[in-house]
């Protein structure tokens, strides 16, 4: 491998939306309080993080890839990244659908497989996820009359709690709620029903792409006293994996041969590598290009710390 590129920050990329909360605006000081997605890490084209720090301030991470590709993604040979980005809901998301590989590849795109990290939740909260109706046709018609809410399964969720949601599965984020969302690189989100509040519905797309058979599981790890630093899986499927790390006073992470992700969901740390520090705080990301060389966390913190699969 070539140059040692450093951990890096990126600007967070913010965008209101009809749902949103005030849990996010709120926990970072921000005057928004209509934000409702926080793109934390994205190379998709329009969506493109800035580099906050270090040798590339200024610059779109898409663009320092493609200067670097090697040092910064290793052997990866995309150009994109494991997408990460916080969702602060205050009102259930539209029911929506994404699409697999070879579904996304036909109109130049990139699956859409993702999971979710639940940071926050209200007594009540409610993630979707699945179909109980086999009939596309029948699906299709409860989304235009709406009446499809009989059909949908429902997952209670609370803090701690994880869900992998792959493509083709018909799912919504719940009310009442601040997640964090892990996953792979595509932007093609198809709505299926959006509760009486009048946007555009994709049902022709939606029931193509669907597979109205397909189930998943919330796994639950709830926040403990940490008193030995620990890791364990959080999700994996074909294209990304994340693990969780309880860290009680520190913990290093060796080169890994590709880039990572590190998500702080609780408590605080600082990460130093090659000389450098940053500090991480609750709901704060770092990226850690495939060069960069190990990763001393230290403090009393969760990590969520994330990979692609190539």
């Amino acid at each position: 491998m070539g140059k040692t590129i450093r951990p890096m920050r990126l600007k967070p990329v913010y965008k209101d939306t009809i749902w949103a909360n005030d849990h996010l605006s709120t926990i970072r000081g921000l005057d928004d309080h209509q934000m409702g997605i926080a793109r934390e890490l994205c190379a998709y084209k329009g969506s493109e993080n800035e580099i906050a720090d270090g040798e590339y301030a200024g610059r779109k991470i898409s663009d320092a890839i493609q200067e670097h590709h090697f040092e910064m993604l290793g052997s990866d040979p995309n150009n994109q990244l494991l997408r990460v980005a916080y969702m602060d809901s205050k009102d259930t998301l539209s029911i929506q659908v994404h699409p697999n590989e070879k579904q996304a590849k036909a109109v130049g795109d990139y699956e859409k497989s993702e999971s979710w990290y639940i940071l926050e939740a209200e007594p009540d909260a409610s993630i979707v996820a699945g179909i109980d109706c086999s009939d596309r046709k029948e699906i299709c018609r409860a989304a235009k009359e709406g009446d499809l809410e009989k059909y949908l399964i429902r997952h209670p969720v609370k803090s701690g709690d994880f869900v992998l949601i792959p493509a083709g599965l018909v799912h919504a984020n719940g009310a009442g709620m601040l997640v964090v969302e892990i996953g792979s690189f595509g932007g093609i989100t198809y709505r299926l029903y959006d509760f009486g509040r009048g946007r555009e519905l994709n049902l022709d797309q939606a029931a193509e792409v669907m597979n109205p058979e397909l189930r998943t599981e919330v796994t639950h790890h709830p926040l403990k006293k940490c008193v030995s630093s620990h890791i364990e899986t959080g999700v994996d499927c074909n294209l990304f994996h994340v693990d969780i790390a309880d860290i009680s006073s520190e913990m290093t992470i060796e080169p890994q041969g590709y880039y990572y992700e590190l998500i702080c969901v609780h408590g605080s740390c600082l990460a130093e590598s090659d000389g450098e520090a940053h500090r991480l705080n609750y709901t704060d990301t770092l990226f850690v290009p495939a060069s960069a060389a190990e990763v001393k966390i230290t403090g009393n913190c969760r990590i969520l710390v994330a990979h692609y699969k190539a």
